[in-house]
């Protein structure tokens, strides 16, 4: 499962309550379209008036839906400069294992796809 995060930060003059109140309305809105339980099981949320951050971790359609809800939400409720929202860098994969790279051996078993002239089979075919 590959998981997004999304990191809010508010600026100073955010009453946080109010932003607080937007993300839950934004959950409610993606739970009339895809049912509670749905919701329930694609995200999870942290929410910090202490570090005036609100973090939305979710995987699927359903997640980035509660997102663009509650990033709406709050442009129109308090504007464009009251809040930043920031995807942290996603770790690259890791080296791919040896033969990476190189064509899937063929299903009749003569042989990678990747050969201009079969060496497999001798016959010049573009695979």
């Amino acid at each position: 499962m590959n998981e997004t995060v999304y990191r809010y930060q508010f600026e100073p003059d955010v009453p946080m309550e109010e932003a607080e109140t937007s993300l839950v309305m934004a959950i409610i809105a993606a739970e009339a379209l895809h049912g509670q339980p749905a919701v329930r099981l694609s995200l999870r949320y942290l929410f910090s008036e202490e570090k005036r951050a609100c973090v939305i971790d979710g995987y699927n359609e359903i997640a980035l839906h509660v997102v663009l809800v509650f990033t709406q939400f709050l442009l129109r409720q308090f504007g464009d400069d009251a809040f930043q929202v920031t995807q942290p860098a996603r770790r690259r994969p890791e080296a791919a294992s040896a033969g990476a790279g190189q064509a899937p051996d063929r299903p009749d078993g003569r042989g990678r796809g990747d050969c201009g002239a079969c060496k497999a089979c001798g016959k010049g075919v573009g695979a």
